[in-house]
């Protein structure tokens, strides 16, 4: 799977909306297929977020949420195209130390 860029990822995104493949394709008029990929790390990240142990975690630090899209513009996904939760974890971390 191929990595975005995180600005190419995190504009104007929003973890609380329904989005549609339609509205992916319109932010990528010439690449489906990176429209795909956009759409396939989103899911993967809203389903790390909504997981019970990761959501409370989230709410500790708000920042977390803004470095977890960072992350997940580029993570590797797992063959179920998900994030594996406890190295994408430590990987949010790692960018919320480095600041």
């Amino acid at each position: 799977m191929i990595a975005l860029t995180v600005p190419e990822f995190t504009c104007e995104l929003d973890l609380n909306a329904a989005i549609s493949f339609e509205w992916v394709c319109g932010r990528f008029l010439d690449d489906v297929n990176r429209a795909l990929v956009w759409l396939i790390r989103y899911r993967a990240l809203t389903n790390w977020c909504e997981r019970e142990d990761m959501a409370a975690w989230l709410r500790s630090r708000p920042a977390r949420a803004r470095d977890a899209s960072a992350v997940a513009a580029s993570f590797e996904l797992n063959d179920d195209w998900q994030f594996d939760s406890e190295r994408f974890r430590l990987a949010v971390e790692s960018v919320g130390r480095g600041k």
